[in-house]
């Protein structure tokens, strides 16, 4: 493999880690308010998901660059992705049930929902109504 190679994967594995970090910086921040019963509460089954795939899609970032720098794959790669994988596929199954469950438990502590504009945009959970512009 010549540098230009190495270069290219080096630069493309920490572009796609920058941009993943930053939509999970996102998300965390999304389970911060919904743990701390902030008075505006963005959820969605996307949210789960996306907490739970991180580690997997994380260690698919940093495989490409541990690669062209030691020219062999890591001794238990195998085992870490069949882990991983299987944390993000429970993840997955476990999201919708846990976003009902926390529409359930809003609803019952007394928010409100915000109209969507779409029926895919997230649920907006206020305290007061007002909020919801």
């Amino acid at each position: 493999m010549d540098n230009k190679n190495r270069f290219i994967i080096i630069v493309s594995a920490f572009s796609l880690l920058i941009m993943m970090s930053t939509v999970t910086f996102f998300i965390f921040e999304d389970i911060v308010k919904i743990f701390n019963m902030d008075e505006i509460v963005t959820l969605s089954w996307r949210t789960f998901t996306i907490f739970f795939s991180y580690h997997f899609l994380l260690y698919f970032c940093i495989i490409p660059v541990y690669y062209v720098l030691s020219l062999r794959m890591p001794k238990n790669n195998n085992m870490f992705i069949k882990y991983l994988l299987l944390i993000s596929v429970f993840g997955l199954i476990l999201s919708i049930p846990i976003s009902w469950y926390f529409d359930y438990k809003f609803k019952s502590l007394g928010y409100s929902v915000c109209y969507k504009l779409s029926w895919n945009a997230p649920s907006k959970y206020v305290k007061d109504t007002k909020l919801c512009n």
